[in-house]
């Protein structure tokens, strides 16, 4: 009898860890077919461009939700067809290289917090998707050197770091 509680303890231990893991995003050396990807938190990520073959790969690793922000021009409504058939939520918050602002974070936000995880945030090279997380994690209060490392890791050039700094960091904050 002892040993029959303890399986059944094991097992669901085992089970309750599984169920939480499905949630997880994969760490990069565990992904194949997608450009600049970048595991930023256990059920967040982010990459370049999509293609067929990178959304098989998030089927394969569960994700639930994807954040487009490339414009229409970049091929967004032939993109949200094909992510939304293999049923995956596909949310488009178009960003130019102009930067991010108020309205667009705002919405990155509340896509965030409504997002069912693992979520891919993505652009065409990474650079738009670095940007949007170093300007959410600023606005989450983390420290600037964290927010912009991160960023940078996940693509975001020095053009559009600069900006992100001028919207984001404005002449009063320190360190930024």
């Amino acid at each position: 009898m002892f040993f029959v509680r303890v399986f059944i303890i094991i097992l669901a231990l085992l089970s309750s860890g599984w169920v939480s893991a499905k949630d997880q995003v994969p760490y990069a050396t565990q992904i194949n077919d997608l450009v600049r990807y970048l595991r930023v938190t256990p059920n967040i990520a982010t990459s370049g461009a999509l293609t067929r073959d990178g959304i098989q790969e998030l089927v394969k690793h569960s994700f639930q939700t994807v954040i487009d922000l490339r414009s229409e021009s970049e091929g967004t409504p032939s993109e949200k067809k094909a992510v939304e058939a293999v049923g995956i939520t596909y949310i488009n918050i178009p960003v130019t290289s102009e930067g991010i602002n108020e309205s667009q974070l705002a919405t990155f936000k509340q896509a965030l917090e409504q997002a069912a995880p693992p979520v891919l945030i993505h652009c065409a090279t990474g650079n738009r998707a670095g940007a949007m997380w170093t300007a959410y994690r600023l606005n989450e209060g983390v420290a600037p050197e964290i927010a912009f490392r991160e960023g940078r890791a996940a693509g975001m050039n020095a053009g559009m770091e600069e900006k992100v700094r001028k919207s984001w960091c404005g002449e009063t904050r320190e360190g930024c």
